[in-house]
């Protein structure tokens, strides 16, 4: 994606919509996310690590097979619960200043792609992106220090993944599901081995309870039960017929005795307003 840098001389008079959709998001089968939100998330998606190079990153799961994001519809619409804060900042983003190799800062930048930002925006309601006074304006202000806590949060992440990678009770944890089109896997990933963590020392314990990283390993842990969520996502996709067939199946015989009365009744409506045009 093609990420372009803010400025008052390019942009001073531009403004930006929401996102319409999420389908740039529609093969994420993992999500970077934050400590800050797996209070939320642990109800909602499996919480899983990567390791890469000794580096190690906290993810939300979002399918069980890969190249697929089962958070949203057809249309794009984010069905789950919750929309993690690396998609809630979008079309925004904080990155390093490719022209500028002397300090670490980031600067405010959009994703030229996701078309919603722009000088002229027709047809929908709009935000400006700087004020009369060639400041950002409220709105991209409020933007922009949400942007900022992102930041923060993620280095307080990366102590607290830290801690965790330096206690050594990860292990790897892979999914394999056969589906009609052959077998699926999701490798790579790894989550906490429970006896490790119950066997570690005082002194690793309570290094992991002050970075945060203890916090993480028990959402972890308490997640993977979303797992059956996924399944069940996944398997509605797949054969939505079936779903509602099973549906029916649980449906008591008063449930299905009254559908069947309020379809009668539409059926004789629909014939009534028939007769109606019929007649005219």
């Amino acid at each position: 994606m093609n990420i372009i840098p803010l400025s008052k001389e390019n942009h001073g008079d531009w403004s930006y919509v929401g996102l319409s959709n999420y389908l740039h998001a529609k093969k994420d089968a993992i999500v970077p996310i934050l400590i800050a939100e797996i209070g939320k998330i642990v109800t909602t998606n499996p919480i899983v690590f990567i390791v890469n190079n000794s580096e190690i990153g906290l993810y939300s799961l979002q399918s069980l097979i890969p190249e697929s994001n089962l958070m949203i519809n057809d249309k794009g619409e984010w069905t789950n619960n919750y929309i993690p804060a690396r998609y809630r900042s979008l079309p925004f983003v904080l990155a390093s200043d490719t022209k500028n190799n002397t300090t670490n800062e980031k600067i405010l930048c959009y994703i030229e792609d996701l078309n919603c930002v722009a000088k002229i925006i027709k047809n929908k309601k709009s935000t400006k992106i700087f004020d009369s006074k060639n400041e950002l304006s409220e709105d991209m202000g409020r933007v922009f220090e949400f942007l900022k806590s992102i930041e923060q949060n993620e280095l307080v992440t990366k102590q607290a993944l830290k801690s965790i990678y330096n206690s050594d009770i990860l292990e790897d944890w892979s999914l394999s599901l056969k589906l009609s089109d052959g077998e699926k896997k999701m490798t790579g990933l790894k989550k906490i081995n429970i006896e490790k963590l119950k066997s570690l020392s005082g002194d690793k314990l309570i290094d992991l309870n002050k970075t945060g990283g203890l916090d993480i390993c028990f959402a972890n842990i308490l997640s993977l039960n979303n797992l059956e969520k996924l399944q069940k996502i996944l398997i509605s996709k797949s054969n939505p017929k079936k779903i509602d067939k099973e549906n029916n199946n649980k449906k008591s015989l008063r449930d299905l005795t009254l559908e069947k009365q309020n379809k009668e009744k539409k059926e004789e409506m629909d014939n009534l307003v028939k007769d109606l045009l019929l007649d005219n």
